[in-house]
């Protein structure tokens, strides 16, 4: 009995993570919005949205989950700066349930959140001035 409410406790937090992010999706895909090309989210991850601007190249993409939770990595590049791409994810994500964690963010490059029990690390590397790849690692906590 206690497993099945453990169960329903997370389908219930994984289904208000899905439906935060979709409003977000529509939010920022509103009229008006400087987001408003969104591109909808990352292949792998059905609740992290992917930056307008930011496509996934399939290099090092990888997702499985197991038992302590899932591991996903995906990367994604774009004519976008850096700038850009921190305040996206650092306006975004506590939208959708991510805490951003600055203590740990030890290089300039990183964004570290946390939610439930997992870790997402975000990592922005400037390939120019106006061209960015952006490396997304998420891991049980």
């Amino acid at each position: 009995m206690t497993r099945k409410i453990m169960t329903l406790r997370r389908m219930t937090r994984r289904l208000t993570h899905i439906l935060a992010a979709l409003l977000v999706s529509m939010l920022l895909a509103a009229p008006g919005s400087a987001w408003a090309d969104d591109d909808g989210f990352l292949s792998a991850v059905d609740d992290m949205p992917l930056m307008p601007g930011l496509a996934e190249t399939g290099d090092g993409g990888i997702a499985f989950d197991k038992p302590t939770g899932r591991i996903v990595r995906a990367v994604a590049t774009g004519d976008v700066s850096e700038k850009d791409v921190r305040s996206f994810y650092i306006g975004t994500l506590p939208q959708l349930g991510w805490v951003r964690e600055k203590k740990l963010e030890l290089i300039g490059d990183l964004l570290v959140f946390r939610r439930e029990r997992e870790r997402l690390e975000i990592q922005i590397v400037p390939e120019s001035a106006a061209h960015t790849e952006v490396r997304f690692s998420i891991e049980p906590d």
